[in-house]
This record gives structure tokens, C-alpha cells and sequence, in this order.
């Protein structure tokens, strides 16, 4: 990962059908391809959320191989909010969470 400079951290929340269909282990794989740190979690209330840390140009490939990789399962998920959060030094993989 580049300098801390440019290094951002966003809360994803994504909403529509995206539990029980393998969006999360997409996020993962996704998130590790691009070098981003950070975690993904099922909601109680069937979102997903998921904080993803990198550089800018990592949030966007993210987002775009997401978006291409769970296509396959239908369009029926979006991206319900996303804003910056503090970031988290040290944090050195992505990986799921449990709430």
C-alpha cells in the first residue's frame, strides 16, 4: 500500500439481496486482489457493511470488480451509503466479521 497520505477509509453499506449468496467471500476476494485492509459483516437487518482501506484507486477497482463479479447473481443489490471513517493503523488483511 502506498503512503498514509493518500490511504482512505470508507463504510460501505450495501443493501438489497446480498445476504445468503456469497456477497461477502465477494467482497473478500475483491478487497484482497486490490491490496485493500478492512472487513466485511452481515447485518441483522440483511444488509451488508463492510470497511474497506486503501488508496482511491483501490475503492474504485474494488467497487468495480464487485460490481462485475456479483452481476452474476442478478442486479438486485446497491450501495445504500458510503462515507469516510477513521482509519485503522496496522491493519495488514481483509477478512470477514461476525456481529
Amino acid at each position: 500500500m502506498e503512503s498514509t497520505e493518500r490511504v482512505e477509509r470508507v463504510r460501505y453499506r450495501f443493501i438489497g439481496h446480498v445476504q445468503g449468496r456469497g456477497f461477502r467471500f465477494a467482497c473478500v476476494t475483491c478487497a484482497r486482489k486490490d491490496e485493500l485492509t478492512g472487513w466485511v459483516r452481515n447485518e441483522r437487518d440483511g444488509t451488508v457493511t463492510a470497511e474497506v482501506q486503501g488508496i482511491p484507486e483501490g475503492h474504485a477497482s474494488f467497487l468495480r470488480r464487485l460490481t462485475a463479479l456479483v452481476t452474476g447473481f442478478g442486479n438486485d443489490w446497491s450501495i445504500g451509503s458510503e462515507r469516510a471513517v477513521t482509519l485503522v493503523e496496522g491493519e495488514s488483511s481483509f477478512g470477514v466479521r461476525r456481529y
